[in-house]
């Protein structure tokens, strides 16, 4: 009897302690998972954070200053957030579809900038094609310009225009007997007041 006894006790204690041995594995099964999904949603949020860009818009904007934007975000998100243009924006300057990245700057001129330029443009354009001796580059005149030389007309000017950008320029002043329209004689009459530097 007390053989069966210890048998009994033994088999008792076993029981019990594989039974201590699931319940303890079942209570710390929903413990990993719960740490797992911590780890998931701590690398959402850094995902986050790497999908967004910081951006400068200065300028012709009502609201200047720094901005948070999402990645792959356009010039046009950036003007927006900032307000958009004011009424002196130079708005053509900018090309509004590009991608911005981090740490962009971007700036809109004020419009009055953009007609001085054209203006300086226009000037530098006339000086250039006119040398100290008062002749006429034929390598940097404009069609009008070309049309104050003697015997040249509108048709001539063109044609010595289309000759100067397929040859890539005039390498002498004799080269204008080459184009039609201008002879021996008509060449004769402006050859002093032409030049090609």
């Amino acid at each position: 009897m007390k053989e069966k006894k210890k048998i009994i006790g033994s088999i008792v204690l076993v029981s019990m302690f594989i039974f201590f041995i699931f319940i303890g594995y079942f209570i710390s099964k929903p413990e990993k998972n719960y740490k797992k999904e911590d780890i998931f949603v701590d690398n959402t949020v850094k995902g986050e954070e790497k999908k967004s860009i910081t951006i400068y818009v200065n300028g012709e904007v009502k609201k200047p200053g720094v901005y948070k934007l999402k990645e792959n975000s356009r010039i046009e998100d950036g003007i927006k957030i900032a307000g958009g243009f004011t009424e002196n924006a130079d708005k053509d300057r900018l090309n509004l579809a590009k991608r911005l990245k981090d740490e962009d700057y971007v700036y809109v001129d004020e419009l009055k900038n953009n007609n001085d330029d054209i203006k300086s443009e226009k000037n530098n354009s006339k000086e250039g094609s006119i040398n100290n001796n008062g002749k006429i580059n034929i390598n940097k005149a404009s069609k009008e310009e070309l049309k104050t030389i003697p015997g040249v007309g509108e048709v001539t000017a063109e044609k010595i225009i289309d000759y100067r950008e397929k040859n890539r320029g005039f390498n002498s002043i004799d080269e204008l007997k080459k184009i039609e329209r201008i002879g021996e004689k008509t060449f004769e009459k402006f050859k002093d007041k032409v030049d090609i530097r």
